[in-house]
């Protein structure tokens, strides 16, 4: 049974809710800031070991970098960190106005798509995000003497974490789809060959153009497309 609270209810929830989500947001980033060195040898170790056998050097080529690159990273470390307190004030605010089968359904979707979210990242920077970067390192001619821009290698590592966390939820949009009967599986299956294509490009869009990173984000997006098909099944038989 849904609780009955008021539109003026609902905005002051929301506005307690955002509070403690901008405060805890902004006490875990000025620890992250503080403590800036660390986060950073621990972000920029996939190119530090790159080019150790390379006669390659990280610099910044603007003042601003020095601050501008902690202040980035220490964001990123934050916005992973808090996802599970995130997720869980998103539902501790629509749990109120859901029917009791639409509280299993959404905490279950929530639990599902946190998970998501770190494997995602564990993906992209211990699995995907070294490779891509011996692949550029790999292209360079013999004798040229690397000196990366560590303002373009975050550059590159965000976007690659982000398209990553994306392309990640596309179980939970199967879910979705199935659940509000907006798809059926059986259609959805039909559509695998058009949804394969579809991943390649959105493979190729989301991430830097080499053929790498695009075949490391398309061929886990079909796999969670199938993994989606499957929990889709699985809940509907429960």
């Amino acid at each position: 049974m849904k609780n009955k609270f008021s539109y003026l209810d609902h905005i002051f929830i929301l506005k307690k809710v955002l509070i403690r989500v901008l405060a805890f947001f902004a006490l875990v980033f000025s620890i992250f800031f503080y403590f800036h060195e660390p986060v950073f040898n621990f972000f920029s170790q996939p190119l530090q070991s790159s080019l150790e056998n390379t006669q390659g050097e990280v610099i910044a080529t603007q003042l601003l970098s020095t601050f501008v690159v902690p202040l980035k990273l220490s964001m990123l470390s934050t916005f992973y960190l808090i996802s599970p307190y995130l997720i869980g004030e998103i539902w501790f605010f629509i749990k109120p106005g859901l029917y009791q089968d639409e509280k299993k359904f959404i905490k279950k979707i929530l639990m599902i798509s946190m998970l998501l979210v770190f494997v995602a990242f564990c993906f992209c920077f211990y699995i995907v995000f070294p490779q891509v970067i011996l692949f550029f390192i790999n292209f360079a001619p013999e004798g040229l003497s690397l000196k990366i821009d560590i303002n373009f290698y975050l550059e590159l590592l965000i976007n690659l974490i982000f398209a990553f966390t994306v392309a990640f939820q596309i179980p939970i949009i199967v879910l979705f789809l199935t659940h509000l009967k907006i798809m059926s599986i059986t259609k959805l299956k039909k559509m695998r060959p058009y949804i394969y294509v579809f991943t390649f490009i959105l493979g190729a869009v989301l991430t830097p153009p080499d053929v790498l990173s695009q075949i490391l984000l398309a061929l886990p997006m079909i796999f969670l497309f199938e993994f989606g098909l499957f929990i889709s099944n699985f809940f509907k038989k429960i």
